[in-house]
């Protein structure tokens, strides 16, 4: 995905992650500080852009980024961003698209991470028997579905920025039906590698079907 972003964008999401990295060090996330401030804080230009015109972060890709990299740090904050957003910020179902391909890109990043850690030290990276590979591809296809979320809101930033409204809704269903799937993956990978407890305390509720649906099916 990196290839996709402009020098302004990669220098802004880096800004971001290492804004939300330093709040999660700090143990001061969604219950410990306004959602008003902390967007605040996590939007607010660099120093050198200060004069020049709206910030980057004003704008749709700002804010996908913004909610990408809150969701990496934490998936509840990055859920609890979004619907902060919207109840300040009125989006047409383009723009909610692109906000949550962006925010579920994030939990599938944090996943990713902590799953993977999780096969690593049950040692399914040691053997490529049948059951470890099936531990491996779900992994790869999850961080796989995650650039494709990815890249599906950067299009959706892409044509709405230069006001292609028509093109941009056209593909908003498409892109919808790719982040609920994304949504159920998630929380199935999670569940499976992570726990049902894990899963619950840490994954937004409403993301995908719960710890209990997909045990049953």
């Amino acid at each position: 995905m990196d290839e996709f972003w402009t020098a302004d964008e990669t220098a802004f999401r880096s800004r971001a992650a290492a804004f939300f990295g330093g709040l999660s060090a700090s143990g001061s996330g969604e219950a410990g500080r306004p959602l008003e401030e902390i967007w605040r804080e996590a939007s607010r230009p660099a120093a050198e852009d200060d004069a020049g015109g709206p910030s980057f972060g004003s704008r749709l890709s700002g804010r996908v980024s913004v909610l990408d990299e809150a969701a990496r740090s934490d998936p509840k904050l990055g859920r609890g961003l979004l619907a902060w957003l919207e109840s300040a910020t009125p989006f047409d179902p383009a723009q909610h698209a692109a906000c949550e391909l962006g925010r579920l890109a994030g939990t599938a990043s944090h996943v990713f991470a902590a799953a993977t850690s999780a096969a690593r030290e049950r040692g399914y990276f040691s053997s490529i028997l049948m059951n470890f590979r099936a531990v491996q591809e779900r992994l790869a296809r999850l961080m796989a579905e995650s650039e494709l979320a990815r890249f599906g809101a950067c299009r959706l930033c892409r044509l709405l920025e230069r006001g292609d409204t028509i093109s941009a809704g056209r593909e908003t269903a498409g892109l919808e039906a790719r982040a609920a799937a994304l949504a159920a993956d998630i929380r199935s990978v999670a569940a499976e590698l992570l726990g049902p407890a894990w899963t619950e305390s840490r994954l937004p509720d409403g993301d995908g079907p719960s710890v209990e649906e997909r045990i049953r099916r």
